[in-house]
């Protein structure tokens, strides 16, 4: 994997302004926006009122317009949920079809950001720190027409290597391809959302809370989602996992990156943890992260 170059991410944006801007987002997403200032971002996601997983993404504020960083293939998708919630409100909601955001080494953003900052511009350029997990990924946001400049500014080669952000966030135990996949599948707290800083318990109503809340204080998320690593075969969307023949998740999301619900608590991480399982066609461990919290 060529961690110390720069990567082009299959990554899109969406820009809201206006006068209502800050209000709409936060009667909708999971996290706060008031914590997103010119020198924090923060991941959150769209629910469904049933508090399932539709839509994850990163906000960044820009000179007073805030900007939502997600997997291009839903972009088109999110504006138009975004869309459909706007009503009334005294907002802008656009596609920026000329950003990009590109991966780099997280060493490099480390050098550049003496102030130690989530988020710094640096000659014109946002390059943030992805707000999932801390110290290890760094991105920037940049005109497509800047590309050839902002290598030469950084000092730093393209990468060709396909998918190279999708394997970083794989071995974090966090999917980033193919996660239309997820949609309605999962409950925000069984995709990890909480300890990926995804959602804020404290900040207020916002689609899909009362249910997040609630299997929260009751202690009721028995799945969780975990990436799954190959030992032989081939794992299939939908197909059941067994652990000792007994049905324990499924996979939702195969390919290159595969990962899977599986039912973990307390009492049986240890039973699961590092022990061969088995779908129709594959053998497969899963890896417990060191952020996950079971």
């Amino acid at each position: 994997m060529e961690t110390n170059k720069a990567y082009i991410t299959s990554k899109g944006f969406i820009s809201v302004k206006g006068e209502d801007s800050i209000d709409f987002i936060q009667n909708i997403i999971s996290n706060d926006i008031k914590k997103v200032t010119d020198n924090n971002c923060i991941f959150s996601s769209l629910l469904t009122p049933q508090g399932k997983l539709l839509f994850e993404f990163i906000i960044f504020k820009t000179k007073n317009i805030f900007l939502i960083e997600c997997n291009s293939e839903l972009i088109k998708e999110l504006f138009n949920k975004l869309y459909n919630y706007k009503l009334r409100s005294k907002i802008e909601i656009k596609i920026e079809n000329d950003l990009i955001s590109i991966d780099i080494p997280f060493i490099k953003f480390k050098n550049l950001n003496i102030n130690k900052l989530k988020l710094i511009n640096y000659k014109n350029y946002l390059i943030f720190e992805d707000p999932r997990i801390k110290n290890t990924l760094a991105r920037a946001i940049i005109e497509q027409h800047k590309i050839k400049e902002f290598l030469s500014d950084l000092n730093i080669e393209l990468s060709n290597e396909k998918y190279l952000l999708e394997k970083k966030l794989f071995d974090l135990g966090v999917p980033s391809k193919d996660i239309q996949k997820l949609q309605n599948q999962l409950f925000s707290l069984e995709a990890n959302l909480l300890e990926l800083n995804g959602i804020d318990q404290k900040k207020g109503c916002y689609i899909g809370q009362e249910n997040t809340a609630r299997m929260h204080l009751k202690n009721k998320v028995n799945k969780r989602l975990f990436a799954l690593q190959t030992i032989s075969g081939k794992v299939k969307e939908g197909q059941k996992i067994t652990l000792d023949n007994e049905e324990i998740g499924k996979v939702l999301i195969d390919d290159l990156f595969p990962f899977a619900l599986i039912k973990i608590n307390k009492d049986s991480k240890n039973l699961i943890s590092d022990k061969e399982l088995k779908t129709e066609t594959a053998s497969i461990k899963i890896n417990i992260p060191n952020w996950m919290l079971i």
